[in-house]
């Protein structure tokens, strides 16, 4: 995160989306956000926190099969928790935490056009390769490799 000054930041969450691409079936691609509720920037310790409940990919029935506890279960685990350990150059090398599980993560991160020191606006990308989250639905149903991208907002915190 070349772009952010060293110091305390806190992620906007008003300003900030979570957006998640998958396959689905072999050959559809299914696009959803997860709201994020917070987080924060301090050195090099990245966390943030998403709402599951919010989960939205554009169909009721399709997010409601989702949030069941066969797969995100949601409802006794309503947060995913992401904590980023080594901030190197545009990278931001973390973990996930989903469903009692942990999965790791590389986002590699880049300012967006309107970014500036006092502001901080990122664009954070990566895969998440769902297996080690233990879901119990085969991979030609939902795929293994998530793309997942981060528009997030930072303000001195």
């Amino acid at each position: 995160m070349t772009a952010v000054r060293s110091g305390n930041w806190t992620v906007v969450a008003a300003g900030t989306t979570a957006r998640f691409a998958v396959r689905n079936l072999g050959f559809n691609r299914v696009t959803g956000t997860i709201p994020v509720r917070g987080g924060s920037v301090q050195g090099s310790a990245v966390r943030a926190e998403l709402d599951l409940e919010g989960l939205d990919t554009g169909h009721a029935k399709r997010d409601a099969d989702l949030r069941k506890p066969s797969l995100l279960d949601s409802a006794a685990r309503p947060v995913l928790r992401f904590t980023g350990t080594a901030v190197d150059a545009g990278r931001v090398d973390g973990a996930l935490e989903l469903r009692g599980a942990t999965c790791p993560i590389t986002l590699t991160v880049q300012p967006a056009p309107d970014d500036r020191p006092e502001a901080p606006h990122l664009i954070a990308t990566g895969v998440l390769d769902r297996a080690p989250l233990r879901m119990r639905v085969p991979r030609f149903v939902i795929g293994r490799h998530i793309e997942i991208t981060v528009d997030v907002r930072l303000a001195p915190g």
